[in-house]
C-alpha cells in the first residue's frame, strides 16, 4: 500500500484453478474464490440501505477489504466447504478492516473505482502472448469495458519483490520444510538397497510426507545409474541396480512453504573409486558456489563460482543446468535472477555432473540463507559428506 498510495490494489484468490500465491502470501488464506481489495487512501463501503441510521450517506471508510465465499450447507454435506467463510474469518484475526462476501467484490470495486481512477492489479500467473485468455486478462477486460477511465498498473512485481526477501515466520516454515526432507534422506540412506524400485524409494517418500501432513514440493526424481544423467528424470519406474549410485531431488510442502534437497548416494553403501572422484567434485563445486551466496552476489556468480570448479576438473561440458534458484512459497520461487542477493534471500545451490557413457550422474542440492555474515546453510543436517553417507549407510 505504501508503494502504491494512489488508487486501490487488487489481489485474487485464483491462479490457474489453483491458489495464487500472492494472495496466500498477504492473506494466509488457501481460498482461491476469495480476493484482496486495499486502498491506502480509504474506500467507502455499508451505503445506502445496507447501512441504515445517521451514516446511510457517509457510509464507513476502510483500507482493506477481505472477500470470502459464503459457506454452502450442501458443499459442506460433502466435505467440499472452504474453511475460510465470510461467517467463519473474523476481520480483526484476519488482519483486514472488513470481511464480505465475495459476491460483492464487483459492486465494491466499482465503487472504489468510481473515484480512485487506478487500478494496481496483482496477476494470478505471468503474462503470455501463446495460448489462450487467461483469469487475470478476462477480469482485466472486463474493467476496462465497463470503467473507461480507470487507469491499470501491474502491481504484481511489487508482491514479488517483497516475497524475494524472506521474514522470520517464513524462515521457520521453510526450516520445518527442510527437516522433514531430511528426515526422509535418513530413512533412505538406512533402508535402500538393490532390488527395490525406483517408485518403492518415491512411495516411502510419500508416505513420510503425508504423515506429517504435508505434500511435495514437485514431482520428486528418483533417478538410477543411467537415469541420474537426466536432470528432470520423472518416471521413477526402473530398479535400483547393485553398484550403481542414486539421486533424489525431493522436498516437502508445509504450511505454504517448501524445501529443495538432492543427495546422490551408492546403492551399494559405498563409492566405488570413480564415484568417489565425481561426487567428491561436485562437492567441492558447491561449496565454493556456497562461499559466494552473499550480499552483493548474483545468481549467475554463484553459478559462475561452481562451473569454474567443474570446469577445472575437466568436466564443464557435463555440467549442463543453471546452479541456483530462489525458494519460498514455490519451489522455483519469485524473485529477479539477475539482481544482487541480500540477506533474507533463500536460494538453492545445486551443481552437478552427467556422464552418460558411465551411467553416473551426481548432483547435490542444499538450501542458503544468505545473510549479512556468512551464508546459513539451512540444510546442513542433512549428511552430504561421502564418509557420512557411507557411515549412515552402513
Amino acid at each position: 500500500m505504501a508503494q502504491h498510495g494512489e488508487g486501490v490494489i487488487l489481489v485474487r484468490g485464483a491462479a490457474g484453478g489453483d491458489v495464487n500465491p500472492d494472495f496466500f502470501y498477504l492473506t494466509g488464506l488457501a481460498e482461491p474464490r476469495a480476493a484482496l481489495l486495499l486502498a491506502a487512501e480509504g474506500m467507502r463501503i455499508g451505503l445506502g440501505r445496507s447501512n441504515p441510521g445517521p451514516d446511510y450517506q457517509r457510509g464507513r471508510t476502510v483500507h482493506e477489504l477481505l472477500f470470502l465465499p459464503a459457506a454452502d450447507p450442501l458443499a459442506a454435506s460433502w466435505g467440499e466447504d472452504s474453511a475460510a467463510t465470510v461467517e467463519s474469518v473474523d476481520a480483526a484475526a484476519a488482519g483486514v478492516d472488513a470481511v464480505l462476501d465475495a459476491g460483492r467484490l464487483d459492486s465494491e470495486l466499482g465503487r472504489a473505482l468510481e473515484s480512485a481512477g487506478i487500478l494496481h492489479y496483482v496477476r494470478g500467473a505471468f503474462p503470455t502472448l501463446a495460448g489462450e485468455d487467461d483469469e487475470d486478462v478476462r477480469f482485466i477486460r472486463r474493467v476496462r469495458d465497463r470503467y473507461f477511465g480507470v487507469r491499470l498498473c501491474d502491481a504484481t512485481p511489487s508482491v514479488h519483490e517483497l516475497r524475494r526477501l524472506k521474514d522470520g515466520g517464513e524462515l521457520v516454515a521453510i526450516e520445518r520444510s527442510i527437516a522433514l526432507t531430511g528426515q526422509v534422506i535418513d530413512h533412505l540412506l538406512a533402508t535402500v538397497k538393490a532390488g527395490m524400485q525406483e517408485h518403492e524409494v518415491e512411495g516411502e517418500i510419500t508416505r513420510i510426507y503425508r504423515a506429517a501432513g504435508a505434500g511435495h514440493a514437485f514431482s520428486p526424481i528418483v533417478a538410477c545409474g543411467l537415469n541420474a544423467v537426466l536432470p528432470h528424470y520423472k518416471a521413477n519406474s526402473d530398479p535400483v541396480e547393485a553398484g550403481r549410485l542414486l539421486l533424489v531431488d525431493t522436498g516437502a510442502a508445509l504450511g505454504g512453504y517448501r524445501s529443495d534437497i538432492t543427495r546422490t548416494f551408492p546403492v551399494d553403501g559405498r563409492f566405488d573409486a570413480r564415484q568417489r572422484e565425481i561426487y567428491d567434485i561436485v562437492l567441492s563445486a558447491q561449496r565454493e558456489a556456497i562461499e559466494h551466496c552473499r550480499p552483493g552476489s548474483t545468481i549467475g556468480d554463484i553459478h559462475a563460482s561452481a562451473y569454474e570448479v567443474i570446469d577445472d576438473a575437466g568436466f564443464g561440458e557435463s555440467f549442463i543446468h543453471g546452479t541456483s534458484h530462489h525458494l519460498g512459497l514455490e519451489t522455483h520461487d519469485v524473485g529477479d535472477i539477475h539482481a544482487p542477493l541480500a540477506p533474507g534471500a533463500v536460494i538453492t545451490v545445486e551443481p552437478g555432473i552427467y556422464l552418460p557413457d558411465e551411467k553416473i550422474g551426481v548432483r547435490i542440492e542444499d538450501d542458503v540463507l544468505v545473510t549479512e555474515g556468512d551464508p546459513r546453510i539451512l540444510s546442513e543436517a542433512i549428511p552430504v559428506e561421502a564418509d557420512e553417507i557411507e557411515r549412515r549407510m552402513a
